[in-house]
C-alpha cells in the first residue's frame, strides 16, 4: 500500500464520479437556452432549465451528472456516458437506463423566465 494519505484505486477499479473534464464536455454537449448565457445555463434531456452554478441541490433549477447507462449497469463515468439532469428528474431515473422521456418531463419543474437577460 502506498505511504501517501490520499486514497488510491487498484487497477481495474472503475471511477464512480465523472473527472472534471468529463464534467466540462458533459455541460458543453447540452442543449443551451435561448437568450440567456450559455456558459451559465443549459437544458437537460427532458427539457428543464438549468443553471451551472446550482449542482448538486435539490431546488429547480439544480442539477446533476447522470450516468446515462447507469454506473451499477456498467456504465463508465466518461464524457460519452454522461448527461446533466435535474436534480429531481436524476433521483426518479435512480439506476434505470430506459426510461421514457415523457415520465421524466413529469416529473419536472416547470420553470418559466420573464424577458430579462441573466
Amino acid at each position: 500500500m502506498s505511504s501517501s494519505s490520499s486514497p488510491t484505486r487498484s487497477q481495474g477499479e472503475r471511477p464512480r464520479t465523472f473527472d472534471g473534464e468529463a464534467k466540462r464536455i458533459c455541460w458543453a454537449k447540452a442543449e443551451t437556452v435561448p437568450g440567456r448565457h450559455p456558459e451559465r445555463w443549459r437544458k437537460d434531456s427532458a427539457g428543464n432549465i438549468l443553471c451551472k452554478r446550482l449542482f448538486n441541490c435539490q431546488g429547480c433549477l439544480c442539477f446533476e451528472y447522470d450516468h446515462i447507462i447507469p454506473f451499477s449497469k456498467g456504465g463508465e463515468s466518461i464524457a460519452e456516458n454522461c448527461q446533466i439532469l435535474q436534480t429531481r428528474v436524476n433521483r426518479l431515473k435512480s439506476n434505470k437506463d430506459e426510461i421514457d422521456i415523457s415520465r421524466l418531463k413529469s416529473y419536472s419543474c416547470d420553470i418559466k423566465f420573464t424577458g430579462i437577460l441573466l
